[in-house]
């Protein structure tokens, strides 16, 4: 029997010093992604506890606002902006709008919440000057909206939030197959902190099952990628060669979902130039796998937050009695999307569940906002709509679970709402008192300002 060359000696899942070689790989890797998720500018939060006709209305209202220094929400153009209200006079109102840049329009839409109300104006802009901004104060109320509870927006409050499990490939057809077939990893999925060690094992005896020779491989920075890896990471798919002995099985359309081929590389090929030509580059490929007597092989992205980390690559020999088949392919499809969710759910677990760095914009009875600075993770939060959310108000950490009801872009970062669907013991009766003694001791500051204003 021909000895395979030392570049494709077999990975076992009883090969402990090579296991323990791929988690440290992988520890690194989640490092990296833990500190992007961190991003340059960390939040850090400081402390847990808060810091304690229709003219005439509107006019209030400003007042209002500028009294408590309240935040509002400020569209010009497409940007959107937070600002306060600097002064009120008869018929105008100066806006403080940070990082505001003047353009050809000559309205500006705010919209604030006051008195449990959400309005919205859309007013003509009487002058600028660079952060300043003079508006004409609307003469009829245009948009009033009462909200059905009550919200409060505390100071300096930062959250900690973990998405929660749900079935990766949904809860019927190949997910009610998945969640059966590969419980033991599920069930590891569904801990706050999985076990990535257990993962990484019970993954590796799957993929030995499915042939001896493997690896699981993660990518350093500035590594340069062969054309597998490169196809591999931009196409964000299962590459899959079925045979290596035929060469249209490099190029020609799979059909099978979930796993490609070499297909959009040839096609490229053929823009800058012949068919012929390009056929003899794939015919050099297949002569160097031949060489290593590759019979067919499969290369499935691990991804941490949608971005390729590195891969799992099984092949067969012409040696083999037992080749790759398309089921197994789609078995490895499977086995390396379930890692890259343990992946990406311990990165979160260990940066955002462990630490506040989340900051609390509103709450109420019914839901909460929330921001947060990292584009990556805001990406990835638009298709893991439920999370388990830890709050600290006053000496008490509620613990809250909701669902994504918006996400939508702020001046600063990204700005999620939350629908409450569950709640420790006794947190939504906390949560209750809260609210009512954060609006009961605004109401009587306002009454003693209006006193001592008298």
């Amino acid at each position: 029997m021909t000895e395979l060359p030392r570049a494709w000696t077999s990975f076992g899942s009883d090969d402990s010093q090579s296991m323990h070689q791929i988690q440290e790989d992988m520890e690194g890797t989640l490092v990296d992604m833990m500190r992007e998720i961190y991003g340059t500018e960390r939040m850090v939060s400081t402390q847990f506890t808060i810091i304690g006709s229709d003219i005439n209305q509107i006019r209030h209202l400003f007042f209002h606002l500028r009294a408590e220094n309240r935040k509002i929400d400020i569209s010009y153009g497409i940007e959107v902006f937070q600002g306060s209200i600097a002064d009120v006079d008869d018929d105008h109102v100066l806006l403080r709008i940070p990082h505001f840049e003047e353009g050809p329009q000559r309205r500006i839409r705010i919209r604030f919440d006051a008195l449990n109300i959400f309005y919205q104006f859309e007013v003509i802009i009487e002058e600028f000057n660079g952060e300043l901004v003079w508006i004409r104060m609307p003469d009829s109320i245009q948009s009033a909206t009462r909200r059905k509870y009550r919200r409060v927006y505390p100071d300096d409050v930062f959250l900690r939030f973990l998405f929660q499990y749900r079935p990766i490939f949904g809860k019927r057809g190949i997910g009610q197959i998945v969640e059966d077939r590969y419980s033991f990893v599920v069930q590891e999925l569904h801990k706050d902190y999985p076990d990535m060690a257990l993962i990484l094992r019970m993954i590796a005896e799957e993929l030995h099952s499915i042939s001896q020779f493997f690896e699981l491989k993660f990518y350093k920075k500035g590594e340069k990628k062969n054309l597998m890896e490169q196809i591999v990471t931009s196409q964000e798919s299962t590459l899959y060669i079925r045979d290596t002995d035929r060469l249209d099985n490099y190029f020609r359309k799979l059909n099978l979902f979930g796993l490609t081929n070499y297909e959009r590389e040839f096609r490229n090929m053929l823009n800058v130039m012949s068919e012929e030509e390009a056929r003899k580059a794939f015919e050099k490929i297949q002569q160097e796998e031949l060489r290593k007597h590759l019979y067919n092989y499969v290369c499935s992205p691990i991804t941490v937050f949608d971005q390729v980390v590195g891969h799992i690559y099984l092949y067969t020999t012409v040696l083999e009695k037992h080749q790759i088949s398309t089921e197994d392919a789609t078995r490895i499809d499977i086995l390396a999307t379930l890692l890259s969710y343990a992946m990406s759910r311990t990165a979160v677990a260990r940066t955002y569940y462990t630490e506040p760095m989340a900051r609390l914009s509103n709450i109420s009875i019914a839901g909460l906002l929330f921001e947060i600075k990292n584009h990556v993770l805001f990406e990835y939060l638009i298709d893991h709509d439920s999370l388990r959310v830890l709050l600290p108000l006053k000496n008490d950490i509620l613990e809250m679970e909701g669902d994504i009801t918006r996400l939508f872009p702020s001046r600063d970062g990204y700005l999620i709402g939350i629908r409450f669907t569950g709640a420790g013991p006794d947190d939504f009766k906390r949560l209750e008192q809260y609210i009512f003694q954060r609006t009961k001791a605004k109401h009587e500051a306002s009454l003693a300002s209006d006193r001592s204003n008298g």
